[in-house]
């Protein structure tokens, strides 16, 4: 979302009085159809929901004409209260029960829920002059009636299931626009080059790993004792949902993250180099005086298992220089998928771009033998991942590219190095409603882009289909293969990529 929506969202006239003229009505109707439905169950039943679902097209409207739409989780056609993401897709032919279809629906009620409470406050005005609790409180009534009616009809059921979809961040007619076959080929060459350069890096001597500025590590505080393998276990074994989804309580989160918490070691030649916080003023900005660490739960599948995953995100103000791949904010997502034995399956990392996905598997996973040999991208696998039992693990980091250079246990002698400056930590939902001058705004526009991250390389490889190639961009929005089509939040990556050693 870039500057010039600002005029759209200046004054109560800017919120297509046409489309909202019917809000008053709706509210009416909503009252009556609730205040009747003990005394003609099956007509007064029937009215709400049709009011319902009018309420919800009428907010979607004014949303998408305030270009205030929150991508962090997909919209499902013909169900407006509900949103999903890739697992919970991967699911639909899992439901095998009644309780599992409650548990499935919830949970898409619950994406809906918070993503409209963001975009209700990231509004300049409220929707027709109602304040923002009453239209959520009415959302809430509306959604449970909705989900409520959905679970009792069988034909609904079989609607959504069919329904529940997230499309790819793939544009496939720029593809056959960019003359895919020709030009993918062409690509390919590049990323070889760069997965050469990298594993020369990696094959690096640590000691002889070439520094520019000066070595500055951050770490998350944390007054947590670590957890060990069979605490780990335990945590996930007690937080399974009926879906078989790991979602520890936010205690049992806190202490996971902070066990598995990487060191952060920059090579820092200048403020770019500074880990910083993300805020809004007149656009997005790094503050490096308060260096944050983001974070994020996701979820994959390995097989019939839902595995739990642990983001770390960290934010730069740039990426500069003078070639394609330079611009404003750059950043890091690490990622830990934990295993349902407790221990860490497999360590993945991208630029907050979607950009230079690397792997590195602990000794449970192998690489498979059957990926394909043609308009395939080779996942990057610089190295193995160290021996879980001692945490944390260090995050070595070039200046200005910021490049993981390696990973590593650190065995230097207390003292040699700066103890590591303190991370804040902030949940990653935070970024999708920032306190801006007046009221609030997402970091994240359409296709879920940050607004000013551009790269000249979007004008070499858009013929691959990605959307603005190098700019930041909104979690779960992440393509990371140019060659090929791989998401950083596809729900079977790992089975995709690897299998288990024997």
């Amino acid at each position: 979302m870039d500057n010039s929506t600002g005029s759209h969202r200046t004054t109560q006239a800017s919120i297509a009085p046409a489309r909202i003229k019917l809000l008053p009505l709706v509210f009416t109707l909503l009252l009556t159809g609730c205040a009747t439905v003990g005394t003609h169950p099956a007509a007064s039943l029937a009215d709400a929901l049709t009011i319902c679902r009018a309420l919800y097209q009428e907010v979607d409207a004014v949303i998408d004409r305030e270009e205030v739409r929150d991508h962090g989780s997909s919209p499902v056609r013909g169900f407006p209260y509900l949103r999903t993401t890739r697992v919970l897709a991967s699911l639909r032919d899992k439901l095998a029960e009644p309780g599992h279809w409650r548990t499935w629906i919830g949970h898409m009620a619950d994406l809906d829920a918070q993503a409209r409470a963001l975009e209700l406050r990231n509004l300049s005005v409220p929707i027709g002059g109602y304040p923002q609790g009453a239209l959520l409180y009415e959302l809430s009534s509306c959604r449970e009636q909705l989900v409520t009616a959905d679970l009792a009809h069988p034909e609904r059921r079989a609607l959504l299931r069919n329904a529940v979809h997230v499309q790819d961040d793939y544009v496939a007619w720029w593809q056959v626009l960019g003359l895919y076959p020709l030009t993918a080929p062409i690509v390919s060459a590049g990323i070889s080059a760069w997965h050469n350069e990298t594993r020369n890096t990696f094959s690096t001597k640590l000691a002889s790993l070439p520094v520019a500025g000066r070595l500055v590590r951050w770490m998350s505080t944390s007054s947590s004792i670590p957890l060990n393998v069979r605490q780990t276990a335990e945590i996930l074994r007690r937080s399974l949902d009926p879906l078989g989804i790991p979602l520890p309580a936010a205690t049992d989160l806190d202490r996971l993250f902070d066990t598995y918490a990487p060191l952060w070691e920059v090579d820092v030649v200048d403020e770019n180099d500074r880990i910083g916080m993300l805020q809004w003023k007149n656009g997005p900005v790094i503050d490096i005086i308060r260096p944050t660490l983001y974070r994020k739960v996701s979820h994959t599948r390995l097989g019939n298992q839902v595995l739990l995953q642990l983001n770390y995100i960290v934010w730069f103000p740039a990426r500069p220089g003078n070639d394609v791949y330079a611009g404003r904010l750059d950043g890091i997502n690490w990622r830990v998928t934990l295993s349902p034995d407790g221990e860490p399956l497999l360590y993945d990392a991208i630029h907050n771009c979607g950009c230079y996905h690397e792997f590195f598997p602990s000794h449970h996973l192998r690489l498979r033998k059957d990926l394909p040999a043609f308009y395939f991208e080779p996942p990057m696998l610089p190295q193995q991942a160290p021996a879980p039992e001692r945490q944390p693990l260090v995050l070595r980091i070039a200046h200005h590219t910021h490049f993981i250079q390696r990973l590593y246990h650190d065995e230097s002698p207390p003292g040699l190095l700066p103890a590591p400056q303190p991370l804040a930590r902030e949940e990653y939902d935070v970024l999708r409603s920032l306190p801006a001058d007046e009221g609030y705004r997402s970091l994240f526009g359409a296709f879920g882009l940050i607004a000013g991250t551009e790269r000249t390389e979007r004008f070499l490889l858009w013929p691959m289909g990605i959307r603005s190639p190098g700019a930041m961009r909104q979690w779960g929005r992440h393509a990371t293969a140019f060659v090929g089509r791989r998401h950083f939040d596809d729900a079977f990556l790992i089975e995709s990529l690897f299998e288990r050693t024997p």
